[in-house]
């Protein structure tokens, strides 16, 4: 837990001026995405260490003061970051790899309660824009940005860009030359 949550601390130092440690700080009380992750990240700890009722209640404490319902079971490698976290909703058997970025309102779920089992797989470095939602058991490639208000419902593979146009358009994303 301490390697995550050191790395999700550097990965919110890129959003910030102050140094080291006035944004800690700064974010422990007015960043309801840092304490989005900090509650996740200690709800998991106690899920997986298999101690009854603290990863449930720290969840729920979580949905309750931040307005993020992340299942304890979710699992989230390191440098995750939340921005504006209000609306976010991941589910039980979802994994991610490090330095992911969700947006207000992203959906990380099953389809139906009857298939709970199917929930999405993200690699790293992927960034889903707010009000994303990636449903059932697809596969998200590495370096991967969802736009805004796009519906996921298949695999996509690794640096594509993944934008609403009268539909879902997939495109290769460009990586900048090497200077």
């Amino acid at each position: 837990m301490s390697r995550n949550l050191r790395a999700d601390t550097r990965r919110l130092r890129e959003t910030h001026a102050r140094g080291f440690p006035w944004y800690v700080l700064e974010s422990l009380l007015f960043d309801n995405g840092y304490q989005a992750v900090l509650l996740h990240r200690l709800a998991h700890w106690f899920r997986r260490r298999r101690i009854p009722f603290f990863g449930p209640a720290i969840a729920r404490l979580n949905l309750f003061l931040t307005g993020v319902d992340i299942a304890p079971a979710a699992e989230f490698g390191p440098g995750l970051r939340i921005s504006h976290g209000v609306g976010i909703v991941v589910g039980n058997a979802v994994r991610a790899g490090a330095n992911a970025l969700l947006m207000q309102g992203v959906t990380l779920g099953a389809p139906t309660t009857a298939r709970r089992a199917e929930m999405p797989t993200l690699g790293d470095d992927v960034v889903l824009g707010a009000y994303a939602a990636v449903i059932g058991g697809v596969s998200i490639g590495d370096r991967v940005l969802v736009a805004a208000h796009v519906l996921v419902t298949e695999s996509v593979p690794a640096d594509t860009r993944v934008l609403p146009r009268g539909g879902i358009e997939l495109r290769p994303r460009q990586r900048p030359p090497c200077a």
